[in-house]
């Protein structure tokens, strides 16, 4: 099964001077900037013509690698990254809660008086008004996130992306040709951990040996191929290309700092 990986464009967080989860200024849940609008258009222009169906019919690429369903993070940079994508495509966002980036979705910082507090995202009615024809589910009624949860640790996350690996396991073993490929749209430090977790690197917290840094509205290209039945240490993932940014001019590809990922493991993230 092919799976294209992609990051969200600039968000207003992203161009803080200070893009941490301590940065008490940074947005709970931040729309894209001035250059993340662009970017976002931008790519779904390429999607549309480098892995769409008109790409296949062209034969430019394989049928089953042109993308067919796209699963979108709930938080709003994702969501509005998606949008062009899913018109030039034609097929609908698919909200999936546990594909959001590390941390959740809160105000406040950690190191600030008073600490975080979580709020609940965007519910399937807001998500559903926002960004029209979306697939949100039932259990979003109220919002993905919530004051209890706060700020989600470096920890949670990686546990929660490992579910996530399993997920996408499960739609490799069951995949046909005619499923066609899968996008999913995510998070910069999401990514790094996916990979990771892909690959059977340990999970670690505190300084990393390497970080997969991902542009902002960057593609990546993977091929998962899984084992024989019952045979999990057959799953074999591909990674084909990453960074994927020949559709951004330069004057407006932003993002991709080794700097930010590690601040993410060390000072328990980033924006």
């Amino acid at each position: 099964m092919r799976l294209y990986v992609v990051r969200h464009a600039q968000s207003a967080n992203n161009a803080l001077l200070v893009p941490s989860l301590m940065n008490p200024d940074r947005d709970a849940d931040p729309t894209l900037t001035e250059a993340g609008f662009k970017q976002a258009a931008a790519l779904g222009k390429y999607v549309a013509e480098e892995f769409g169906e008109k790409a296949a019919a062209l034969g430019r690429i394989k049928p089953w690698h042109a993308v067919k369903k796209l699963v979108v993070s709930p938080m709003r940079r994702c969501m509005l990254t998606a949008t062009p994508i899913s018109k030039q495509l034609g097929i609908p966002i698919r909200v999936k809660r546990d594909i959001h980036e590390h941390g959740g979705c809160f105000d406040g910082a950690a190191d600030q008086p008073g600490g975080v507090i979580g709020r609940p995202g965007l519910s399937k009615p807001q998500l559903e008004a926002e960004f029209p024809g979306c697939v949100v589910p039932i259990e979003l009624m109220k919002g993905w996130w919530s004051e209890e949860q706060g700020c989600e640790t470096v920890v949670q996350a990686q546990e929660r992306v490992q579910q996530v690996t399993k997920w996408l396991w499960e739609q490799a073993t069951r995949w046909k040709e005619k499923d066609g490929a899968l996008m999913i749209v995510v998070h910069g430090m999401f990514i790094d951990i996916l990979i990771k977790a892909l690959s059977g690197m340990a999970l670690t917290t505190g300084k990393q040996k390497i970080v997969f840094c991902s542009q902002n509205a960057g593609i990546h290209i993977l091929e998962l191929k899984p084992g024989t039945e019952g045979n999990d240490g057959g799953n074999v993932a591909g990674l084909q290309m990453f960074n994927i940014v020949d559709h951004l001019p330069s004057d407006i590809r932003t993002g991709g700092s080794v700097e930010g990922l590690d601040d993410c493991y060390m000072n328990e993230g980033s924006a």
